[in-house]
């Protein structure tokens, strides 16, 4: 009871109080809801796409990219105290997308020069077989709760750090759009490199080597197989006062074990909800998910190991999760060069199944700046027991609360 309590709390309580690098895409999701605002503001329309978007391009191909430096200060670490925290830069990363004779192409690889590792990002060709259908193979994004992204902040939420956020994998996938009706159907091979023994990742998966890692991370031998993902969404018009999409998710697939050669599985299900009213955002999630192993003797069965950005870490094998996020973009005018500015507090929580593990939960509160082809995250990160927060995701809960300041400016070309 006290778990499911804590849920509930969370839904009810947390949106009025308010590691990694997120994912830069979404500047591209914000842009276009600026302009839709802006829109609004005029016309009094609020239509916005739905669900995972289909690329539409005409022929020929387009570069990009960004460049992005990062300032960090963490109450935990003595070293960062007295610097005053860290300013680095964080990432670089080139994008091609375009169209030929009526193949879809996208593809966009990242270097982490600090941390002294690159890999891509996604990287898959589509087709359109009809208006409403589209196919994927490649490197896509994994259709599973909230979409694109379960938050608002450059952080991500605590589902991406389970592999519950942002996910890309390998494999194929369908997207069918008609009306109010959202339908995504993949199958996935296998994680986005194929290489379950390396950690120089965007994805969060699971990994099989502990080199480096985190407390809880053990060399234990697994890695995913064979995946199928099945995600439904349907939205509600509201008219001018906006709209609401209400979506179920569900993942199932295997686990092979390189050291046993004995074959395990894992599933995870959600129920979403994403509205738009105006210039608010509400965000509400529900997510349950577990990983059944067949480990050699000695490894722990309650913790999986998982990995990307070149760490490995570990987390409960069983847990759900609940997460509530609040968001407000005010456009500007006269401000110089910002265009708008984007109000937020994500919050979430984990609740290991077995009692050994303590909770784990994660607020953020901040603002996007938005300055042309210039976006600036200004992010407070606070937590207990949060992975890459000062925290131990499968520890005894006596590491308290964190707080990471983190400001990072990014240039979008």
């Amino acid at each position: 009871m006290k778990r499911w309590f804590a849920i509930c709390a969370l839904f009810l309580f947390a949106l009025p109080v308010s590691a990694m690098a997120a994912d830069d895409s979404r500047i591209k999701a914000l842009e276009e809801r600026i302009q839709q605002l802006e829109q609004q503001l005029t016309s009094g329309e609020t239509e916005e796409p739905r669900g995972e978007e289909k690329v539409e391009t005409d022929d020929g191909f387009t570069w990009g990219g960004a460049a992005r430096v990062n300032y960090s200060y963490t109450d935990w670490d003595s070293g960062s105290r007295e610097r005053g925290g860290d300013f680095n830069f964080d990432t670089f990363r080139l994008n091609l997308d375009g169209k030929i004779k009526d193949m879809l192409l996208s593809a966009e690889y990242r270097f982490y020069p600090q941390d002294d590792w690159n890999a891509p990002h996604h990287a898959w060709i589509g087709y359109d077989f009809t208006d409403s259908l589209q196919g994927q193979v490649g490197i896509h994004q994994v259709p599973f709760g909230l979409q694109p992204y379960a938050s608002h902040n450059f952080w991500f939420s605590g589902a991406y750090y389970v592999g519950l956020e942002d996910d890309y994998d390998m494999g194929v996938k369908f997207l069918y759009n008609q009306g109010p009706w959202d339908l995504a159907l993949a199958f996935y091979k296998n994680g986005e490199l194929g290489n379950a023994g390396e950690a120089g990742r965007y994805s969060v998966d699971v990994i099989n080597n502990a080199d480096g890692g985190y407390a809880g991370a053990q060399d234990d031998g697994n890695e995913e197989t064979n995946q199928f993902n099945l995600r439904v969404a349907h939205t509600l018009d509201h008219g001018k006062l906006g709209q609401t999409e209400l979506g179920v998710s569900g993942q199932w697939g295997q686990l092979y074990n390189e050291e046993t050669e004995d074959t395990g599985d894992h599933w995870a299900g959600a129920a979403h909800l994403n509205g738009d009213y105006g210039r608010w955002n509400l965000q509400l999630m529900y997510a349950a998910y577990e990983y059944d192993q067949e480990n050699p003797a000695g490894f722990d069965d309650d913790i999986i190991t998982l990995g990307a950005y070149s760490y490995s870490w570990g987390a409960p094998a069983e847990a759900q999760i609940a997460i509530a996020n609040l968001a407000y973009t005010l456009p500007v005018n006269n401000w110089g060069p910002i265009d708008s500015l984007t109000f937020y507090s994500d919050n979430t929580l984990i609740e290991p199944d077995e009692d050994r593990f303590d909770s784990i939960w994660q607020n953020v509160v901040g603002c996007l700046i938005a300055a042309g082809p210039v976006f600036t995250y200004v992010d407070v990160i606070s937590g207990k027991n949060m992975i890459f927060s000062g925290g131990n995701m499968v520890g005894d809960g006596n590491e308290g609360r964190t707080t990471r300041i983190n400001v990072n400016f990014g240039y979008y070309f």
